[in-house]
């Protein structure tokens, strides 16, 4: 497949017994720890969505919506009437679970009661049968990435890396450009997504670096592509922009510090990073040596940022906070029953500094 090729026609729908009916090993859904030729592992992982028993009722109550047909292509060439279905496993699934409850292996209960209540149950589903693979996979960007029904970010970055694989060419801004039109998006969006797989594929590869609860079903893949958008972050990993998913150049050491400001979490659930929109702060720290350093050692990402800034800004920020803190620990002592003597050394240090602050600012202005 040297260029983009628009999806070819298919043949007329058909309908085809559920029994000949395979699940796509390559879906760009199924995480990597899910064996795709294996139909109880997929059929397991696919009882993880939540909306699978729904869709399952649904069908059960309404049955197949005709209009809806699998697209197919043949499984084996050797074997005629076996497909593999490249767009609609959720609703193969969904059939396989009404017509066998005993397929799963995960909500057994649950499956089994609406499929014993289902009034409908498919023997065989429409089918449009193409001659490739790769004739239905443009179809896929436009319905999942930008269209419709859209996949999470990483099934989208994990579809794009299929698409440029299949595409001659070494990463360009041309290439980018041409596949970004066949899916009806943006060049560099398409290029930040293929750095970002790479980026989380070299995670993957060292195994998150050992983050515990950290895994391909638990990262938070936006969060990485997200960061991507900020430059600091981009040279501070290395990399020379975030359109280049070769990543030649990154920094694995610097790969596993972000790996864990980003996904690793404390005994109360929370990153080093907090919410997403601190990515602002974090650009300035890594762009600091001072607020970096302290960040590095233990400063929350809002205390490093402050030394992102201008000495005054710096200043003043912080005695302003200050402020607000014994504000609201005047607010609420009326609430405390018995403070100890190590509240009253601490308010003594902060009497000390306040006044040594205030008399250099006084000698400062007079």
């Amino acid at each position: 497949m040297n260029k983009m090729q628009p999806m070819a026609e298919p043949k007329a729908t058909e309908f085809v017994s559920i029994e000949n009916l395979r699940f796509d090993p390559e879906n760009p859904r199924l995480p990597s720890s899910v064996d795709g030729h294996k139909e109880p592992e997929v059929l397991k992982w696919m009882l993880e969505d939540a909306t699978i028993p729904e869709l399952m009722a649904a069908i059960g109550e309404q049955g197949y919506f005709g209009g809806e047909p699998l697209l197919v292509v043949q499984a084996n060439k050797k074997k005629a009437g076996v497909f593999r279905v490249i767009e609609g496993n959720r609703r193969l699934a969904a059939v396989k679970l009404l017509k066998d409850p005993k397929l799963a292996s995960t909500r057994q209960k649950t499956v089994q009661q609406i499929s014993d209540n289902a009034k409908r149950k498919p023997d065989k589903l429409p089918v449009l049968v193409f001659g490739e693979r790769d004739d239905i996979l443009f179809y896929l960007g436009y319905r999942h990435v930008t269209g419709i029904k859209e996949w999470g970010p990483l099934a989208k970055a994990r579809y794009l890396e299929q698409i440029a694989q299949k595409t001659k060419g070494s990463h360009s801004k041309k290439k980018f450009q041409e596949m970004a039109r066949t899916i009806g998006s943006k060049w560099d969006h398409v290029a930040k997504l293929l750095t970002g797989f790479a980026i989380y594929k070299q995670m993957e590869e060292s195994n998150f670096f050992e983050i515990e609860n950290l895994d391909e079903e638990t990262i938070d893949f936006s969060i990485l592509t997200t960061a991507l958008g900020y430059d600091n972050i981009v040279a501070h990993l290395g990399l020379k922009n975030a359109t280049d998913p070769s990543i030649e150049d990154i920094s694995s050491t610097r790969l596993k510090e972000l790996t864990s400001w980003l996904f690793e979490k404390d005994e109360n659930g929370q990153t080093k990073l907090g919410e997403s929109r601190n990515l602002k702060n974090l650009n300035r720290i890594v762009a600091n040596e001072a607020a970096l350093k302290a960040f590095k050692t233990g400063y929350s990402i809002h205390q490093a940022d402050l030394l992102a800034g201008a000495p005054k800004e710096i200043f003043q920020t912080a005695i302003r906070e200050s402020k607000k803190s014994l504000e609201t620990a005047r607010d609420h002592m009326h609430l405390v029953e018995a403070p100890d003597q190590s509240d009253a050394d601490v308010l003594e240090d902060i009497d000390k500094l306040a006044r040594l602050l205030r008399e250099w600012i006084h000698n400062k202005i007079v």
